[in-house]
């Protein structure tokens, strides 16, 4: 079947309020794809039915075929494993009987052969309201609900691609031999992946899901024993976003050379007082133009009583009056030539109501005039390299760290603040909190860090996407164009619509699954909560990526190690092997009470030399991919030369080096101490472990270029 002929179909049962596509019809469509179904025939009596039975040989299915039917299962319209005339006849009977009794009309029986064996999978398409068409893979066919096992990404997909996403599944288990079974057809599961979904890229826009549940693997063959398509109730011409990142006069937000802010404030614990600190004195040499009524001085310097009085060329206006006002700006910034406004006032759609008009009205006239606005409702930008500093947050409350190469974006400015306070040692580049974005949205920003020179890795808090695919693009360029890492921590994870979907792919709907996915898929680092986030940015943002998995430890307390590798497993980590060089320098070197073999135990007794020998050993071994270090600050011998051995390593080990302690405040001390060397500490073994699979999937992102 042809695509222009696929799409007639679809459009002309849509005009025609058709539901869903029959099932026979939509076995020839994913049959026309390559994609292998059993042989069947559409019968109208059970005569014939027999007679079709008679010549393939038991045991058949026997299906209702309707386009209103899309649950079978429910109306007693499907009879399987039917192995006699006599059980065919009988089900063909009970079938009509079931049918009329429920008033549903069928225009015919589908009678197939059964495929024997195997396990049951299901792939499904669907039409996500951010990402456009999406294919998903799961374990279970009809048991898809209770085993919970599934994974998607955004079409098109490859070859490769599917592999990945067969890999990403529990159920991969079941292709690869289980228990003592043969290894079944995984490469034609990947295989019939790709076809079906070509076909969700051609039919993209006329439908609202397809489901080929289940799919039956066996040591031969792959093939889709149902298929299901429900049409899309509004079709679309343009099912996927052609929409590209707009950096344009993003430069003002973070190197304005002037900066006018509206709403400056003479009294403190004001919003406009805050900012007007934050921009006026600490170190900003941007110069800043306070606008406010009553001829006041801010901060010893004159203020003007409207924008239009500012009496130099102004590269961002600062906001923080009511957001009523706001229209009234950007019409007074056009005609001034401003081109960027950071709106830090709420009070806008996230109280609902007439505020969602208004936040629509400052959008259109932003776009209208080419003017470029983060927020509202955010709490401002910060660049460590220039100290622009438009944030509310006073510095004797939350501290500005010093350069470095981590730029973080987040809708919410609590997180944001936060996240700042983390890069005190490490440094960070830029910070970015965008709020409500009526305008600038998470794709443009990351394809101007992407360019930032100043960027080494973007962190990510994400609630929700303006726009997926536009998004995606502008990862996918930083990550494979720019090298830079991205980690993104998306909140708002909870499944939507299930109890309403009319197929098992579309209980997925909106899930966070569709968005895991795509992230994946593009190369972006997801991690599961806030402290993630943070760690593996650090850790990208501190040390080189990792060639492999494989890690070796180091401590002066076991407990750690052992949380640790505790986590390796679900992590994809694992235990170095160490090379016979290593594992008998070590024995050589050691007191015979240390345990010279990974994990390597220096007991309660080690210094500072003990690590540097050990780590020293390590950094040479080609069994070994990441360093990973524990300290027990609170033993008395380890001393403080730990610092500089961690400093020097860094510098000659070639693979990356973690560390982490808990304790008090000579922990904390030491912590901050090893930070400013470029080594990251963390509190815990589970960031200290994310952290190390953190950049195990970045090598893995890079490796594939």
């Amino acid at each position: 079947m042809t695509v222009t002929e696929l799409r007639s179909v679809c459009e002309a049962s849509i005009a025609q309020g058709v539901t869903a596509v029959p099932e026979d019809l939509s076995k020839q469509i994913v049959a026309s794809y390559g994609v292998r179904v059993p042989e069947g025939a559409v019968v109208g009596s059970a005569q014939e039915a027999v007679a079709f039975a008679r010549r393939t040989g038991y045991p058949v299915a026997l299906k209702a075929v309707s386009p209103e039917i899309l649950h079978k299962t429910e109306l007693g319209a499907v009879a399987l494993g039917l192995r006699t005339d006599g059980e065919l006849e009988e089900a063909f009977g009970r079938m009509e009987k079931a049918l009329s009794a429920k008033g549903a009309a069928a225009k015919g029986y589908l009678v197939e052969t059964m495929v024997s064996g195997g396990v049951e999978f299901i792939v499904g398409l669907q039409n996500d309201p951010q990402f456009g068409p999406v294919l998903m893979l799961g374990t279970g066919g009809t048991l898809i609900h209770l085993v919970d096992d599934v994974a998607f990404r955004v079409l098109p997909i490859g070859l490769s691609e599917a592999r990945d996403l067969i890999g990403e599944i529990r159920g991969k288990a079941l292709l690869r031999g289980f228990r003592g079974r043969p290894p079944l057809d995984e490469e034609g599961l990947a295989q019939a992946i790709v076809r079906i979904g070509q076909l969700g890229m051609d039919a993209a826009g006329l439908y609202d899901s397809m489901d080929f549940n289940p799919l039956i693997v066996t040591e031969q063959a792959t093939t889709a024993v149902d298929a299901k398509i429900v049409l899309a109730r509004q079709p679309s011409e343009t099912p996927i976003s052609q929409a590209e990142p707009n950096t344009a006069h993003l430069e003002h937000f973070f190197s304005p050379r002037s900066v006018a802010l509206l709403g400056a404030s003479t009294t403190p614990g004001r919003i406009g007082n805050a900012v007007a600190d934050s921009l006026m004195n600490h170190d900003f040499d941007g110069k800043v133009f306070p606008v406010t009524r009553g001829g006041k001085e801010v901060f010893g310097r004159a203020s003007f009583e409207d924008l239009t009085d500012v009496p130099e060329k102004v590269d961002l206006a600062v906001v923080v009056v009511g957001l009523a006002l706001v229209p009234e700006v950007l019409d007074k910034c056009r005609d001034l030539g401003i081109r960027a406004v950071l709106i830090v006032s709420g009070g806008g759609k996230e109280l609902g109501g007439d505020q969602v008009g208004l936040e629509q009205e400052i959008q259109r006239r932003a776009r209208e005039y080419g003017i470029r606005v983060i927020g509202p409702n955010c709490i401002g930008c910060y660049n460590a390299v220039n100290r622009f500093d438009a944030f509310f947050q006073v510095h004797e409350r939350m501290l500005r760290p010093k350069p470095g190469g981590i730029s973080f974006m987040t809708q919410s400015g609590t997180y944001g603040a936060s996240f700042l306070e983390e890069c005190e040692h490490s440094g960070a580049s830029k910070m970015i909190s965008y709020g409500n974005r009526v305008d600038v949205d998470e794709a443009d920003m990351i394809a101007y860090l992407a360019r930032d020179p100043d960027t080494k890795v973007v962190g990510s808090y994400i609630e929700g996407l303006g726009d997926g695919r536009k998004f995606l693009r502008a990862a996918a360029e930083a990550i494979r164009t720019y090298k830079k890492p991205i980690v993104c921590y998306k909140s708002g994870r909870t499944a939507r619509s299930a109890a309403a979907a009319q197929s098992h792919t579309g209980a997925y709907a909106g899930s966070y699954a569709v968005t895991r996915g795509a992230l994946r898929q593009t190369g972006i680092i997801d991690v599961d909560s806030y402290e993630e986030l943070g760690a593996v940015t650090r850790a990208l943002g501190m040390q080189p990526p990792a060639a492999g998995p494989r890690v070796a430890m180091i401590s002066n307390g076991a407990g750690p190690m052992v949380n640790a590798i505790d986590l390796f497993d679900g992590l994809g980590l694992e235990i170095a092997e160490l090379s016979p060089e290593s594992l008998a320098a070590m024995k050589e070197h050691y007191p015979a009470f240390y345990i010279s073999k990974n994990p390597i135990d220096v007991t309660g007794s080690a210094t500072s030399d003990d690590y540097l020998f050990a780590m020293e050993c390590l950094a040479k071994d080609p069994n070994v991919h990441v360093i990973m270090n524990w300290f027990v600050f609170q033993d008395t011998p380890l001393d403080e030369a730990i610092v500089s051995a961690l400093e020097k390593m860094n510098r000659t080990a070639g693979k990356p080096i973690l560390c982490g302690a808990a304790g008090g405040p000579y922990t904390q001390r030491m912590s901050a101490a090893i930070e400013e060397v470029g080594v990251p500490m963390f509190p815990s073994a589970h960031l200290w472990a994310a952290a190390a699979h953190g950049l195990v999937r970045w090598g893995r992102v890079l490796a594939k270029g």
